[in-house]
């Protein structure tokens, strides 16, 4: 390896170094990672405010495929797993690596719905509807990276008032 080659592997080798050896007393700026539950899929996190007590939750993924993908949704009946969007604003309790949760926000889901008028044929339906969360996340030490578990409700408005849907779900995030 020549020396130029030396050194930049050097230089990267220190950076990762300094990177997780940094301890983690709470969050960061931005986190990303996994959602396992529902939604399913990616989690975004963009934590703000003084002291980081507040944050903004964009989760992105499947739906309907924890609780069931066959339920019965106005006239008609969901059968199989559909899309979401959830977006949350989070209030962070306390300080330091444990850190419990809470907030309220929006959802938009796109499923197959099986209207009882169709005779088992399906129709596309977006839903809109208020979504609220609770949950705690863990910062680990000496990793830039967290761990979460929270549940929730989804309310929908539209186009099927009060078809509410339990969400939960456990998850990591890479913290930067």
């Amino acid at each position: 390896m020549n020396h130029p080659a030396r050194r930049l592997l050097l230089l990267a080798i220190l950076t990762l170094t300094t990177l997780f050896a940094r301890a983690q007393d709470g969050p960061r700026r931005w986190a990303v990672g996994l959602r396992l539950g529902e939604p399913l899929g990616l989690n975004l996190r963009r934590y703000v405010g003084e002291e980081s007590r507040r944050a903004f939750d964009v989760s992105v993924g499947t739906y309907g495929g924890l609780w069931g993908v066959n339920r019965k949704y106005g006239n008609g009946r969901y059968k199989n797993v559909g899309l979401a969007v959830n977006a949350n604003y989070l209030w962070l309790v306390g300080q330091g690596r444990f850190r419990p949760y809470y907030g309220f926000g929006g959802q938009i889901t796109s499923r197959r719905n099986y209207p009882d008028r169709l005779n088992g044929e399906f129709e596309r339906r977006m839903g809109i509807g208020g979504s609220g969360l609770a949950g705690v996340e863990w910062f680990m030490r000496d990793v830039p990276a967290s761990l979460f578990a929270d549940v929730g409700l989804y309310a929908e408005v539209l186009p099927v008032p009060f078809f509410f849907h339990v969400q939960g779900g456990i998850g990591g995030r890479f913290n930067f």
